[in-house]
């Protein structure tokens, strides 16, 4: 009988190479699952959601196994995310299709210019506190 393992994010880079804002702990969980590509799946289905990026989403996703008594390898995944035409019965949007890819293929790729922000991510929070200290007395 095999048990599930666990896997945590140890990288999320866009496909132009550059990395993503939650590569780091910031954005990593633990994901159970049978195979790393399972996880890899659920893993990019939470940065997606995370980024609350609507529709196709793609990016490369680098999982680590942290199964106690494992060798801690990591496997490297290129996800898609679509939108399918008409959800599914219960409730589901997206295709997800997940390629494993080596890591001298990741190493590959080239950040040229890139597109994260300075600064920490910003929480929900912080936004929703921000509109009411700028909201307008009405009369």
């Amino acid at each position: 009988m095999s048990e599930k393992k666990h896997y945590t994010i140890n990288g999320a880079y866009h496909t132009d190479g550059c990395p993503t804002k939650f590569s780091g702990k910031s954005g990593t969980g633990r994901f159970n699952s049978k195979s790393p590509s399972s996880a890899a799946r659920k893993a990019f289905s939470s940065l997606c959601q995370r980024k609350k990026i609507h529709g196709r989403c793609s990016m490369y996703v680098v999982v680590r196994e942290t199964t106690q008594g494992s060798k801690h390898k990591d496997f490297s995944y290129v996800a898609h995310r679509v939108l399918k035409d008409e959800p599914s019965p219960f409730g589901h949007k997206y295709n997800v299709k997940i390629n494993k890819i080596t890591s001298e293929e990741l190493k590959k790729k080239t950040c040229k210019n890139s597109r994260k922000s300075s600064g920490k991510m910003k929480s929900s929070r912080s936004k929703l506190l921000t509109k009411r200290k700028f909201k307008t007395p009405s009369k």
